[in-house]
Protein backbone atom coordinates (compact mmCIF):
# COMPACT_ATOMS: atom_id res chain seq x y z
CA UNK A 1 0.00 0.00 0.00
CA UNK A 2 2.97 2.63 0.56
CA UNK A 3 4.22 2.22 -2.59
CA UNK A 4 1.17 2.43 -4.46
CA UNK A 5 0.60 5.67 -2.93
CA UNK A 6 3.68 6.76 -3.25
CA UNK A 7 3.17 5.94 -6.87
CA UNK A 8 0.09 7.92 -6.73
CA UNK A 9 1.75 11.39 -5.11
CA UNK A 10 4.17 10.87 -7.92
CA UNK A 11 1.66 10.76 -10.57
CA UNK A 12 -0.73 13.01 -9.28
CA UNK A 13 2.46 15.74 -9.22
CA UNK A 14 3.24 14.63 -13.03
CA UNK A 15 -0.46 16.13 -13.55
CA UNK A 16 -0.94 19.11 -11.36
CA UNK A 17 2.98 20.15 -12.11
CA UNK A 18 1.49 20.52 -15.99
CA UNK A 19 0.16 24.37 -16.29
CA UNK A 20 -2.32 23.36 -19.12
CA UNK A 21 -4.54 21.44 -16.43
CA UNK A 22 -4.35 24.77 -14.25
CA UNK A 23 -5.42 27.01 -17.45
CA UNK A 24 -7.99 24.78 -17.99
CA UNK A 25 -9.09 24.79 -14.59
CA UNK A 26 -9.23 28.51 -14.45
CA UNK A 27 -11.05 28.11 -18.10
CA UNK A 28 -13.38 26.23 -16.18
CA UNK A 29 -13.83 28.78 -13.96
CA UNK A 30 -14.53 31.76 -16.29
CA UNK A 31 -16.80 29.31 -18.57
CA UNK A 32 -19.49 29.28 -14.89
CA UNK A 33 -18.76 32.92 -14.35
CA UNK A 34 -19.56 34.29 -17.39
CA UNK A 35 -22.44 31.36 -17.51
CA UNK A 36 -24.12 32.62 -14.38
CA UNK A 37 -23.55 36.33 -15.81
CA UNK A 38 -25.13 35.76 -18.92
CA UNK A 39 -28.17 34.22 -17.02
CA UNK A 40 -28.41 36.87 -14.34
CA UNK A 41 -28.50 39.73 -17.10
CA UNK A 42 -31.07 37.64 -19.38
CA UNK A 43 -33.28 37.68 -15.91
CA UNK A 44 -32.69 41.29 -15.64
CA UNK A 45 -33.31 42.52 -19.11
CA UNK A 46 -36.47 40.90 -19.15
CA UNK A 47 -37.87 43.00 -16.09
CA UNK A 48 -38.83 39.49 -14.75
CA UNK A 49 -40.42 37.61 -17.76
CA UNK A 50 -37.68 35.25 -16.93
CA UNK A 51 -37.17 34.74 -13.67
CA UNK A 52 -33.21 35.24 -12.64
CA UNK A 53 -33.39 33.04 -9.53
CA UNK A 54 -35.07 30.23 -11.67
CA UNK A 55 -32.35 30.43 -13.74
CA UNK A 56 -29.42 30.21 -11.31
CA UNK A 57 -31.04 27.76 -9.15
CA UNK A 58 -31.07 25.42 -12.72
CA UNK A 59 -27.20 25.98 -12.71
CA UNK A 60 -25.59 23.17 -11.52
CA UNK A 61 -27.74 20.58 -13.59
CA UNK A 62 -27.31 22.91 -16.47
CA UNK A 63 -23.65 23.42 -16.55
CA UNK A 64 -23.19 19.64 -15.26
CA UNK A 65 -24.64 18.15 -18.97
CA UNK A 66 -22.21 19.92 -20.73
CA UNK A 67 -18.72 19.80 -18.35
CA UNK A 68 -19.52 15.80 -18.11
CA UNK A 69 -20.14 15.10 -21.76
CA UNK A 70 -17.25 17.09 -22.94
CA UNK A 71 -14.82 19.30 -21.25
CA UNK A 72 -13.93 16.68 -18.68
CA UNK A 73 -13.64 13.88 -20.76
CA UNK A 74 -11.23 16.40 -22.82
CA UNK A 75 -9.34 16.46 -19.50
CA UNK A 76 -9.12 12.85 -19.08
CA UNK A 77 -7.76 11.96 -22.95
CA UNK A 78 -5.13 14.83 -21.83
CA UNK A 79 -4.16 12.77 -18.80
CA UNK A 80 -4.06 9.85 -20.08
CA UNK A 81 -2.09 10.65 -23.03
CA UNK A 82 0.45 12.82 -20.60
CA UNK A 83 1.01 9.89 -17.87
CA UNK A 84 0.93 6.60 -20.96
CA UNK A 85 1.99 7.71 -24.30
CA UNK A 86 3.83 10.77 -23.62
CA UNK A 87 5.98 8.69 -21.35
CA UNK A 88 6.93 6.17 -23.47
CA UNK A 89 7.72 8.40 -26.64
CA UNK A 90 10.22 10.26 -24.13
CA UNK A 91 11.46 7.18 -22.30
CA UNK A 92 10.30 8.06 -19.03
CA UNK A 93 8.08 5.11 -18.33
CA UNK A 94 11.64 2.88 -17.73
CA UNK A 95 12.16 5.00 -14.76
CA UNK A 96 8.68 4.27 -13.43
CA UNK A 97 9.56 0.59 -14.48
CA UNK A 98 12.98 0.51 -12.40
CA UNK A 99 11.11 1.50 -9.53
CA UNK A 100 10.15 -0.93 -6.69
CA UNK A 101 6.54 -1.01 -7.36
CA UNK A 102 4.53 -3.49 -9.77
CA UNK A 103 3.36 -2.93 -12.93
CA UNK A 104 0.25 -3.48 -11.50
CA UNK A 105 0.42 -1.10 -9.25
CA UNK A 106 1.67 1.80 -11.23
CA UNK A 107 -1.29 1.27 -13.77
CA UNK A 108 -3.42 1.24 -11.00
CA UNK A 109 -2.09 4.90 -9.61
CA UNK A 110 -2.01 6.39 -13.11
CA UNK A 111 -5.37 5.41 -13.28
CA UNK A 112 -6.46 7.00 -9.27
CA UNK A 113 -4.59 10.21 -10.16
CA UNK A 114 -6.56 10.86 -13.32
CA UNK A 115 -9.59 10.16 -11.43
CA UNK A 116 -8.59 12.68 -8.85
CA UNK A 117 -7.88 14.93 -11.53
CA UNK A 118 -11.50 14.56 -13.01
CA UNK A 119 -12.98 14.66 -9.24
CA UNK A 120 -11.51 17.91 -8.84
CA UNK A 121 -12.67 19.63 -11.71
CA UNK A 122 -16.33 18.05 -10.96
CA UNK A 123 -15.42 19.28 -7.30
CA UNK A 124 -15.01 23.12 -8.00
CA UNK A 125 -17.94 23.24 -10.91
CA UNK A 126 -20.18 21.87 -8.37
CA UNK A 127 -19.04 24.61 -5.57
CA UNK A 128 -18.66 27.70 -8.06
CA UNK A 129 -22.53 26.31 -9.25
CA UNK A 130 -24.20 26.15 -6.16
CA UNK A 131 -22.49 29.46 -4.75
CA UNK A 132 -24.53 31.21 -7.60
CA UNK A 133 -27.62 28.97 -6.80
CA UNK A 134 -27.16 30.34 -3.20
CA UNK A 135 -26.50 34.00 -4.63
CA UNK A 136 -29.27 34.44 -6.97
CA UNK A 137 -32.56 32.11 -5.44
CA UNK A 138 -34.10 32.05 -1.47
CA UNK A 139 -31.82 30.27 0.57
CA UNK A 140 -34.80 27.25 1.75
CA UNK A 141 -34.91 26.61 -2.25
CA UNK A 142 -31.13 26.57 -2.60
CA UNK A 143 -30.62 24.53 0.69
CA UNK A 144 -33.56 22.18 -0.97
CA UNK A 145 -31.62 21.40 -4.24
CA UNK A 146 -28.52 20.85 -2.79
CA UNK A 147 -28.63 17.65 -1.91
CA UNK A 148 -30.25 16.69 -5.29
CA UNK A 149 -26.80 18.26 -6.94
CA UNK A 150 -24.64 16.48 -4.70
CA UNK A 151 -25.67 13.26 -5.33
CA UNK A 152 -25.97 14.10 -9.25
CA UNK A 153 -22.10 14.73 -9.03
CA UNK A 154 -21.46 11.96 -7.24
CA UNK A 155 -23.12 9.49 -9.01
CA UNK A 156 -21.77 11.48 -12.27
CA UNK A 157 -17.98 10.10 -11.22
CA UNK A 158 -18.90 6.62 -11.75
CA UNK A 159 -18.97 6.86 -15.51
CA UNK A 160 -16.05 9.24 -15.72
CA UNK A 161 -14.47 6.02 -14.16
CA UNK A 162 -15.30 4.22 -17.23
CA UNK A 163 -14.54 6.58 -19.42
CA UNK A 164 -10.70 6.37 -17.65
CA UNK A 165 -10.05 3.23 -18.18
CA UNK A 166 -11.12 3.39 -22.04
CA UNK A 167 -9.00 6.36 -22.25
CA UNK A 168 -5.84 4.53 -20.72
CA UNK A 169 -6.70 1.41 -22.75
CA UNK A 170 -6.52 3.07 -26.17
CA UNK A 171 -3.22 4.77 -25.14
CA UNK A 172 -1.46 1.67 -24.87
CA UNK A 173 -1.78 0.60 -28.65
CA UNK A 174 0.09 4.01 -29.70
CA UNK A 175 2.96 5.10 -28.17
CA UNK A 176 2.54 8.93 -29.88
CA UNK A 177 0.53 11.49 -27.48
CA UNK A 178 -0.68 13.40 -30.51
CA UNK A 179 -2.38 9.97 -32.56
CA UNK A 180 -3.47 8.62 -28.90
CA UNK A 181 -5.86 11.61 -28.37
CA UNK A 182 -6.92 11.79 -31.62
CA UNK A 183 -7.64 8.03 -31.47
CA UNK A 184 -9.32 8.76 -27.76
CA UNK A 185 -11.87 11.85 -29.35
CA UNK A 186 -12.67 10.04 -32.73
CA UNK A 187 -13.59 7.12 -30.82
CA UNK A 188 -15.89 9.18 -27.95
CA UNK A 189 -17.26 11.66 -30.30
CA UNK A 190 -18.50 8.55 -32.64
CA UNK A 191 -19.80 6.49 -30.08
CA UNK A 192 -21.36 9.55 -28.86
CA UNK A 193 -22.94 10.49 -31.79
CA UNK A 194 -23.88 7.11 -32.54
CA UNK A 195 -26.00 6.70 -29.44
CA UNK A 196 -27.63 9.87 -30.39
CA UNK A 197 -28.50 8.75 -34.04
CA UNK A 198 -29.32 5.03 -33.11
CA UNK A 199 -30.96 5.28 -29.99
CA UNK A 200 -31.61 1.74 -29.61
CA UNK A 201 -27.70 1.54 -29.33
CA UNK A 202 -27.61 4.24 -26.77
CA UNK A 203 -28.55 1.81 -24.26
CA UNK A 204 -25.48 -0.52 -25.29
CA UNK A 205 -22.78 1.66 -25.24
CA UNK A 206 -20.84 3.13 -22.31
CA UNK A 207 -20.85 6.43 -23.60
CA UNK A 208 -24.90 6.52 -23.22
CA UNK A 209 -24.25 6.95 -19.55
CA UNK A 210 -22.41 9.84 -19.06
CA UNK A 211 -25.40 11.23 -17.40
CA UNK A 212 -25.50 8.67 -14.82
CA UNK A 213 -27.79 10.11 -12.04
CA UNK A 214 -30.38 10.69 -14.72
CA UNK A 215 -31.31 6.57 -14.58
CA UNK A 216 -30.93 7.02 -10.10
CA UNK A 217 -32.78 10.62 -9.59
CA UNK A 218 -36.80 11.25 -10.16
CA UNK A 219 -38.25 8.68 -12.08
CA UNK A 220 -36.38 5.54 -11.30
CA UNK A 221 -36.42 2.40 -13.15
CA UNK A 222 -37.88 -1.02 -12.06
CA UNK A 223 -34.63 -2.66 -10.38
CA UNK A 224 -34.17 -5.80 -13.22
CA UNK A 225 -33.53 -2.83 -15.48
CA UNK A 226 -31.07 -1.22 -13.34
CA UNK A 227 -29.39 -4.03 -12.37
CA UNK A 228 -28.88 -4.56 -16.22
CA UNK A 229 -27.34 -1.20 -16.70
CA UNK A 230 -25.27 -1.61 -13.75
CA UNK A 231 -23.74 -4.78 -14.86
CA UNK A 232 -23.64 -3.43 -18.75
CA UNK A 233 -21.15 -0.73 -17.17
CA UNK A 234 -19.44 -2.98 -14.95
CA UNK A 235 -18.75 -4.91 -17.78
CA UNK A 236 -17.45 -2.14 -19.58
CA UNK A 237 -14.64 -1.41 -17.11
CA UNK A 238 -13.62 -4.76 -16.87
CA UNK A 239 -12.86 -5.22 -20.28
CA UNK A 240 -11.45 -1.80 -20.74
CA UNK A 241 -9.50 -2.40 -17.41
CA UNK A 242 -8.34 -5.83 -18.02
CA UNK A 243 -7.17 -5.26 -21.61
CA UNK A 244 -5.26 -1.92 -20.67
CA UNK A 245 -3.42 -3.55 -17.76
CA UNK A 246 -2.72 -6.71 -20.18
CA UNK A 247 -0.94 -4.59 -22.51
CA UNK A 248 0.68 -2.39 -20.29
CA UNK A 249 1.90 -5.31 -18.25
CA UNK A 250 3.89 -6.90 -21.24
CA UNK A 251 4.36 -3.23 -23.21
CA UNK A 252 8.53 -3.14 -23.24
CA UNK A 253 10.38 0.03 -24.18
Amino acid sequence: MTTFIASLKNELMKIFTRKKFLVLLIIEILICILCGGVNYLIGKASAGAVSTSLMLSNMPMNMLSFFIQIYIPLMIFMASCDLFALEVQDGTIRASFMRPVSRFKLYASKITAITIMSVLYLGVLFVLTTIMRWAGGSASTAAMGLVGSFAAYFLDIFPLIILILFAAMLNQFSSSPSLSIIICVILYAGLYIMGILVPQASGLLFTGYAEWHKLWLGITLPFVSMLSKISLLVGYGLVFGCIGYYLFERKEV
